[in-house]
């Protein structure tokens, strides 16, 4: 199998496609993807987020926002190149012989395939392939498998884990008020980043600072 029959578009310059799978090496002269590649994540970016913005109509930033992270997140990619195209790996090593490639090698060569369809034959060629990547079933999972409002903590966790690849620490700031109508303050951070809450107990008042966390900083840590 070539590099362009293992790709479910045809491209008219295929050299863009070889572009796409060449991966930074020392002494290389040739174009490697990194450029690709930087317009492939922006374009997943751009497609995943119109998709998910028009089949959850009822859904807020912070939740649309954890949806696409689950989507388009490096490990989510990693998994996903494994059967894209064939095997993004399979790919890379015929086109790189002798060469080891690190996860990041291979979800960056799958972003610079985008990246290298949208630039051969603008959005319907790009749209082509993130229908490969992302079936409807994906979509329509992604809703059940991600955080939501109604879980802060569990939302805070899933873009802790995605996007930074560790966990919100909580910590019990004051407890006041009577035995029998306490009053507690926890605090969260993350990415260096902090938020408090309050609440009847520790658990309302983590789930607060998650909230706060959440819609105070999300944006913030993506910059």
């Amino acid at each position: 199998m070539t590099e362009e029959t293992a790709i479910p578009y045809a491209f008219r310059n295929p050299e863009l496609l070889r572009t796409a799978l060449t991966v930074p090496a020392p002494n290389r002269t040739e174009p490697d993807n990194q450029r690709l590649e930087f317009l492939g994540d922006a374009v997943l970016q751009l497609l995943v987020s119109e998709t998910l913005f028009r089949r959850f109509p009822d859904a807020d930033e912070g939740v649309l926002t954890d949806m696409r992270l689950h989507l388009v997140s490096g490990r989510a990619l990693a998994r996903r190149a494994e059967t894209f195209c064939g095997g993004v790996r399979a790919l890379l090593e015929r086109r790189n012989p002798g060469i080891a490639f690190p996860q990041k090698a291979v979800v960056d060569a799958v972003e610079a395939i985008v990246g290298a369809a949208w630039e051969d034959g603008g959005r319907p060629a790009a749209e082509a392939l993130c229908a490969e990547l992302f079936t409807e079933a994906d979509y329509a999972g992604v809703a059940h498998c991600t955080g939501s409002s109604d879980n802060p903590k569990g939302q805070l966790l899933h873009v802790a884990q995605v996007r930074f690849r560790t966990e919100p620490e909580y910590a019990l700031i004051s407890k006041t008020g009577p035995s029998h109508a306490p009053r507690f303050c926890c605090a969260v951070r993350l990415a260096g980043l902090e938020a408090m809450g309050e609440g009847p107990s520790r658990k309302r008042a983590e789930e607060a600072a998650a909230r706060a966390w959440t819609a105070t900083h999300l944006k913030d840590s993506e910059a």
